[in-house]
């Protein structure tokens, strides 16, 4: 039997939260990839947790992508490859 809650109001309330998180500031679409894969292991979490709730489902998951962006930033793939290659044009030569 299909449980609407997770084939209904827990993917409805991911979107949702992605969508709000997204207009909040334009990111790049590896971000994006990132903040959606940390919505739905949390948001299904809560739901495994009895949580029905999809208005309270996607103020979790916000609440979860500022608690991880707090920590530690969601960096984009851009900002990664940037990085290394700063490293290596900065790196010394060797022989």
């Amino acid at each position: 039997m299909s449980d609407p809650i997770e084939e209904v109001v827990a993917p409805a309330a991911i979107e949702r939260a992605l969508g709000i998180y997204q207009q909040l500031k334009q990111r790049d679409q590896s971000v994006l990839l990132q903040a959606r894969k940390i919505l739905t292991r949390h948001i299904y979490g809560m739901v495994d947790q009895g949580e029905h709730d999809g208005q309270r489902l996607t103020v979790g998951g916000l609440v979860r992508l500022k608690a991880v962006e707090r920590d530690h930033a969601i960096k984009s793939a851009e900002d990664v490859l940037t990085k290394r290659r700063k490293r290596n044009t900065c790196a010394p030569a060797t022989l």
